[in-house]
């Protein structure tokens, strides 16, 4: 698309032109052209917009949205992450002690991400702790905070108690953006679903809020049979969402067919560099950035999905000043996938060459 500028300098060359007099811009001509160059771009640009949002490859925000109902699919909402939360006293109970439901826990520091207990919890005589699912106040991927870092109590609930969360909380996952709504749509365009193929059950599996994919493998406990593997954006699911999932496909699987929805198995995959960044570029804030471009390349991978070095390659090197950088050795090769894994980064060392 042409620029602004462009416009107008070919409109005063072309004025000259037949005129053989250039144009003063101050003059009534001069301003003329002006507001006819702005209204031409103007128009090359809602041109170019309308001419993106015809595709779902380039197509965004609400357009994509509808590229995406021509096909049955919705952009998924937010979800709030959760898990157990286990509360402990100093020592046996001499009474009874009632942990309300909505109980308020949260982790430390400026931005606390707080928890909710998702029922009333009792410590009774003689017990010393007690255990109960809890679940993120706020929806979105803040909410997967890791383990052991759930440690204040914001509700009174009386004197001697402490708590954590022994596990990390998952599940919890941003609305659903335009590059994985995008996925979507060309997958379904690519590979369409016929009710009874692997697109079909994937399709049913990645709709449920919170899963960002899943992998499909029939006939793995004999003929009628279907695994299904699941995980949310570099993050294991847990049981509210295998049984969503379960449940979803009992009631859409083929008839005389077993589907068994099972959480995908994360594995961490360490990355190791030397990189070297060009004039002018501090190398702490280069490897900074390079250092989340791997984890958004880790993030996007999906369950069964491998690690390309050419892929990772490609993420490093669209940081900018990044002059040059190698792989260590243990970083060289490709990294295969199981059927139900998902690789996550593991360890990311970076080195200025």
């Amino acid at each position: 698309m042409e620029s602004y500028e462009t416009i107008e300098s070919r409109m005063r060359e072309k004025y000259k032109e037949i005129t053989g007099c250039d144009v003063d811009l101050g003059s009534d001509i001069g301003i003329k052209i002006k507001l006819l160059a702005g209204e031409i771009f103007n128009l090359q640009s809602s041109i170019d917009w309308i001419g993106n949002q015809l595709f779902p490859q380039s197509a965004t925000g609400e357009q994509l949205d509808l590229h995406a109902r021509l096909r049955g699919l919705t952009r998924k909402a937010p979800t709030a992450a959760g898990g157990q939360l286990t509360f402990t006293l100093d020592a046996p109970a001499q009474s009874r002690i009632v942990i309300p439901a909505i109980t308020i826990c949260s982790t430390v520091g400026k931005n606390p991400v707080k928890f909710a207990t998702a029922a009333e919890l009792t410590i009774n005589v003689g017990q010393q702790q007690i255990s109960g699912e809890a679940f993120c106040v706020t929806r979105g991927a803040d909410g997967n905070v890791g383990a052991n870092t759930v440690t204040v109590i914001n509700t009174t609930v009386g004197s001697g108690l402490t708590v954590t969360n022994p596990a990390a909380m998952t599940g919890g996952s941003d609305r659903e953006d335009d590059e994985s709504l995008r996925r979507r749509i060309i997958e379904d365009i690519s590979t369409p679903s016929t009710g009874t193929n692997k697109a079909y059950y994937k399709g049913l599996a990645e709709s449920v809020n919170g899963v960002y994919s899943a992998n499909v493998v029939p006939r793995i406990r004999g003929n009628g049979t279907v695994n299904v593997y699941i995980a949310g954006r570099g993050a294991v699911l847990g049981s509210t969402y295998i049984n969503r999932v379960q449940s979803l496909m009992n009631s859409g699987r083929e008839l005389n067919v077993s589907v068994r929805v099972y959480a995908a198995t994360l594995s961490n995959v360490a990355v190791s560099l030397t990189l070297t960044v060009k004039s002018g570029y501090e190398f702490e804030d280069v490897k900074a950035e390079v250092e989340e471009k791997i984890r958004e390349y880790f993030a996007s991978l999906q369950v069964g999905q491998s690690v390309y070095v050419s892929s990772l390659s490609a993420a490093i090197s669209s940081v900018q000043g990044v002059e040059k950088f190698n792989f260590k050795s243990a970083s060289q090769n490709d990294v295969a996938a199981a059927y139900s894994q998902l690789l996550t980064a593991g360890t990311i060392t970076i080195d200025q060459g």
